[in-house]
């Protein structure tokens, strides 16, 4: 395993947070009351909203019911939380990064509400003037908290994407005051952008700056100029050539695509050309979203992805207005997509993201999900921003993931939470040390074959996957192997124990053979799957355990995992029975009789 971080980087990421809260805790305030002697210029466009919020949260704001992850405060239809102490950190950011205004534009735009009650759409448009409105009076001129610079971001970023829709007041001098304050919140970014943390944080930070200097009028060419230099700039750093995020995240995927289309709204609702490479990253996000759906429409699960609402990420592509298949191998992100008639398998194949961009990132190398129409079968463990935090460590380890764990270590190391973790973030201190992948498509079905060496440095074994998808995708085989490379000494002679884990979803219902050979996985939909494990090959009988679905929702839903247990030779090529498990997942009408079944080759 490589090791990624050294003294040089703690000491250089001290000297940053020392700057940071220098600049932040007693300069800051002064620059923001001297901003509020600017003059406001006025807007000169506006962009047109992309109506990717939830109707039911806003149809919630609107009954002063405001319910972010698993806390809330019912404030009453009059009332407003910012005098109200926030039930919990967590809750506080989302609560004043404003993301939540997307759900009130989704009301006030909705084409159903508005042939029922009209009045409610309307009701969505002063409900949002009056909670921002109540925020300027509280924390517009400052707050060490609030105006912290990944949630000035999103709230600067919210309120552009929602100003013509929600924003546009009756009164005059309030909204002479909304724009004085979101442009005094804009000259400030522009102060400070480059404090927020690298990766989608410091993208719509620079996306803020063009956004904003596209929408106000007077001399606003320098912001957007100097925007758009950045702009490019982190493009080319973050989005890879395949489309994917450079976190490797799915979830991040999206958002990189939603920040630009924003952006490309703006540009568009004033005439301006802007860059190339904003429609072009586009041109490659688009596809890069619709190879991370599943047939179901959510998305999948890896390097702390959520499922997402397939409503939203519909509409998501609808305004990307890209016309495309999804295709099966992103080159550059390292995912492999099995897909064979309505069923998908996604495999990870790479190591994880560089540093500073893998805060999200899970120690999973070779780890898969498996999805069909009806929904996901097999999963990872996943997460939530919404989840409680305390499960956040554990949800990146290996064994939260359905690929093999040897000895019940993971696959490299986290930075634990101390020191370090304060200075750096939630970083990974060694990665998995190199992935290796093939793949061929035939006529009959497609083969992948894939490695990795993230316990060869501590027990000289490789892990290597194989696996088969059918022409149809019912069948499906795999072989699972813990070999000693060529060239190498074996580190142990002795048997080490390993555990090769299938995480089921929540909706899936299991029932495990007699035998111990065989699980019988039934989908909401009610159709089977037979899940075979060859114990006559590595490995003791099938077991079912419990096990923690985070990947949806506010709480860890409880479910069941398929675990096969068995010891490993350290000296072993990958052949001998020991070191090999083959196991194989058949949908239940094309089930062959006992014996009947090929092994992957």
């Amino acid at each position: 395993m490589a090791r990624r971080i050294g003294t040089g980087d703690l000491a250089l990421a001290g000297l940053r947070k020392l700057w940071r809260r220098m600049t932040t805790e007693l300069g800051a305030p002064a620059r923001a009351f001297r901003l509020s002697k600017t003059q406001t210029p006025d807007f000169a466009s506006l962009p047109k909203s992309l109506n990717l919020g939830d109707v039911d949260q806003g149809i919630q704001l609107l009954d002063g019911r405001m319910n972010f992850g698993s806390q809330s405060l019912d404030v009453g239809a009059q009332g407003d939380p910012w005098s109200i102490p926030a039930p919990a950190q967590i809750y506080a950011r989302k609560l004043h990064s404003f993301d939540w205004l997307d759900g009130l534009t989704a009301v006030a735009l909705s084409n159903s509400l508005a042939r029922k009650n009209p009045e409610l759409c309307t009701h969505a448009s002063k409900k949002a003037r009056h909670l921002v409105d109540r925020w300027i009076d509280v924390y517009g001129k400052w707050n060490p908290y609030a105006w912290q610079d990944d949630i000035l971001t999103d709230r600067i970023f919210a309120w552009l994407g929602n100003w013509q829709t929600l924003l546009v007041g009756e009164d005059d001098q309030l909204a002479a005051n909304r724009r004085a304050s979101l442009f005094r919140q804009l000259k400030h970014l522009r102060k400070t952008y480059g404090r927020t943390p690298a990766g989608l944080s410091r993208l719509k930070a620079v996306a803020c700056l063009v956004v904003g200097g596209a929408c106000f009028d007077g001399k606003q060419d320098t912001l957007l100029d100097h925007g758009l230099d950045l702009l490019d700039d982190e493009i080319e750093k973050q989005i890879h050539a395949d489309g994917g995020h450079i976190s490797r995240s799915p979830e991040q995927t999206r958002e990189a695509l939603k920040i630009l289309l924003r952006t490309e709204a703006a540009l568009d609702a004033r005439g301006i050309a802007g860059s190339k490479e904003i429609r072009r990253a586009i041109d490659r996000l688009a596809p890069m979203v619709m190879f991370f759906t599943a047939p179901d429409g959510r998305g999948f699960g890896f390097n702390g992805a959520q499922t997402g609402d397939p409503r939203q990420i519909k509409n998501l592509l609808g305004a990307a207005n890209l016309k495309a298949k999804a295709f099966l191998y992103a080159p550059h992100t390292k995912l492999h997509r099995l897909d064979r008639t309505g069923t998908v398998v996604m495999i990870d194949v790479g190591d994880v993201a560089p540093r500073p961009y893998d805060w999200e990132a899970h120690l999973a190398p070779l780890a898969f999900e498996m999805s069909t129409a009806c929904g996901p079968m097999i999963v990872n463990c996943g997460w939530n921003p919404d989840q409680p935090q305390h499960w956040r460590q554990s949800m990146r380890c290996t064994a939260a993931h359905s690929t093999l764990v040897l000895d019940n270590c993971d696959t490299g190391k986290l930075l634990p939470p101390g020191f370090s973790a304060n200075l750096l973030g939630p970083a990974v201190l060694q990665n998995a040390g190199g992935v290796k992948c093939s793949r061929t498509d035939q006529e009959n079905g497609t083969w992948l074959e894939a490695s990795h060496s993230g316990y060869l440095k501590a027990y000289g074994l490789c892990h290597r996957r194989r696996l088969y998808m059918d022409l149809t995708g019912t069948d499906i085989r795999a072989e699972d192997q813990l070999f000693l490379p060529l060239g190498h000494a074996p580190l142990r002679r002795d048997q080490i124990d390993f555990a090769l884990r299938f995480h089921l979803h929540p909706d899936v219902k299991v029932t495990l053979a007699q035998n111990g050979h065989s699980a019988l996985l039934i989908l909401q939909d009610g159709t089977g799957w037979r899940f075979r494990a060859d114990i006559r090959g590595g490995g003791g009988p099938l077991k079912l355990e419990p096990s923690v679905y985070l990947a949806d929702g506010c709480r860890p839903r409880p479910s069941e995992q398929l675990v096969i247990y068995g010891q490993a030779y350290g000296d072993s090529d990958g052949q001998t029975k020991s070191n090999r498990v083959r196991w194989t997942l058949k949908r239940m009408d094309t089930i062959q009789k006992p014996g009947k079944s090929k092994q992957p080759r």
